[in-house]
C-alpha cells in the first residue's frame, strides 16, 4: 500500500466500523437501519471505496455523488458529513444540501451540522425550511433565555445570504416578535445598510439613539456610514466621538475616528486612529483603511505591506476588495505568497 493511500484506507475503515460494516446483522447507530450479512455489507463497502479512489483520481464529483449515496441508504451521520464536504469542494451546492441535511437529522446536537445546514439553506435558498427551522430554535433560545446569542448568530448567518435582501427578509420574519430589543434592532439596521436601503437604517439606528443614548455601536454604525458615503462628515465625526466617549478602547469605533478624520482631509490624524486599531485589532477593514490611508500620503510600499496583511486576515474582505478596486491594485499583487 502506498504512503498516499494509507490515509484514504484509514477514513474507509472508520466509517466501515462506524456504519457497522463489520459483522454480520450490525445495525447503524444513527438510524437503526439494519444491514444483513452478504451482499448488502459489500454493496456499502464497495460505494465508499470507490468514492475514495474517485477522490484520489481527482474526480470530486463523482466521490461526492458516492458518498451522498452510502448517506442515504444508511442515514449515517458520518457519512453524510464526509458527502457534505465533498460536494461542497466539488461546488455542488444542492447536493451539499442534500448530504447536511441527513447529517443534522441523524446528529441533532452537532452545533456544526446545524450551522453547516443552514448556510446551505441560505445558499441554494431553501429559505422557507430554513425560516421554520430558525423560528422554532427561536422559541427554544426564549425558553432558555439565551435569545442574545440566537440573534447574533442568525445576524451573522443572514449576512452571509448571497442576496442581501433575502438575508434580510429571513432576518425580518424571524425576529418579528422581537422588534423592541436593541440587539435587533442594531442588527436589523446592519442588514438594512448590507441591502443598500440607507435611509432605513438611519431611521433604526436613530431611533435606537433616542432609546439609548449610551448605545456606542449605535452611534458609531451611523457614523461610520456617514463617513464612509462620505457625506455630513461634521455630524458623522460628532457621532464617533460620542461613541468614542462611550467605549475608549473599542479598536472598530478608533478605526471609525481615523476613517472620518481620512473624509476630512486630515490624513496626519487618521493615520495615528487607524495605526492604534490596527494594533489592538489588524483584521482586513481595519488594515484596509490603513492601508488607503497610507497610499493617499504617496506611502505606497507600506501601504501594500499592510494590504497584504489585510489580504493574509481575509482575501474575502468587501472592504478589502472594493479599496483595491478602487486604487487600481491587482489582488494578485499583494496575495501573501
Amino acid at each position: 500500500m502506498t504512503a498516499r493511500f494509507r490515509p484514504r484506507m484509514a477514513i474507509l475503515l472508520a466509517l466501515c466500523a462506524g456504519l457497522g460494516l463489520g459483522g454480520p446483522g450490525i445495525a447503524t447507530a444513527a438510524s437503526g437501519k439494519q444491514f444483513n450479512t452478504g451482499r448488502e455489507q459489500a454493496a456499502l463497502v464497495f460505494q465508499i471505496l470507490a468514492s475514495e479512489l474517485a477522490l484520489a483520481q481527482g474526480d470530486i464529483g463523482a466521490a461526492a455523488a458516492t458518498y451522498l449515496s452510502v448517506a442515504r441508504q444508511t442515514q449515517d451521520p458520518a457519512a453524510a458529513r464526509r458527502a457534505t464536504e465533498l460536494a461542497i469542494e466539488a461546488r455542488s451546492p444542492q447536493r451539499a444540501e442534500e448530504a447536511a441535511a441527513i447529517w443534522q437529522r441523524n446528529a441533532p446536537n452537532d452545533a456544526e451540522a446545524q450551522s453547516t445546514l443552514d448556510v446551505l439553506q441560505m445558499m441554494v435558498g431553501e429559505t422557507e425550511k430554513l425560516t421554520r427551522s430558525l423560528l422554532a430554535r427561536r422559541q427554544q433560545a426564549a425558553r432558555e433565555q439565551k435569545l442574545d446569542a440566537f440573534y447574533e448568530y442568525l445576524g451573522s448567518l443572514a449576512s452571509r445570504a448571497p442576496d442581501k435582501s433575502q438575508g434580510l427578509r429571513v432576518f425580518e420574519t424571524v425576529s418579528h416578535g422581537d422588534r423592541e430589543k436593541p440587539a435587533v434592532i442594531y442588527t436589523l439596521a446592519m442588514m438594512h445598510e448590507k441591502a443598500g436601503q440607507h435611509q432605513e437604517m438611519e431611521r433604526l439606528l436613530r431611533g435606537l439613539i433616542e432609546r439609548d443614548p449610551r448605545h456606542a455601536h449605535a452611534h458609531n454604525a451611523l457614523g461610520y456610514h456617514l463617513a464612509d458615503r462620505n457625506i455630513r462628515l461634521d455630524e458623522a465625526r460628532v457621532l464617533i466621538e460620542r461613541a468614542l466617549a462611550l467605549a475608549p478602547d473599542d479598536a472598530h469605533i478608533i478605526d471609525s475616528m481615523g476613517w472620518v478624520y481620512f473624509r476630512l482631509g486630515n490624513l496626519e490624524l487618521a493615520e495615528q486612529y487607524l495605526r492604534k486599531a490596527q494594533r489592538q485589532q489588524p483584521d482586513a477593514e481595519i488594515s484596509s483603511h490603513l492601508g488607503e490611508v497610507l497610499w493617499a500620503r504617496g506611502r505606497k510600499e507600506e501601504a501594500e505591506i499592510v494590504f497584504r496583511a489585510a489580504f493574509s486576515a481575509d482575501p474575502r474582505n468587501e472592504v478589502l476588495l472594493d479599496t483595491l478596486k478602487r486604487l487600481g491594485i491587482s489582488p494578485a499583487r499583494v496575495h501573501p505568497r
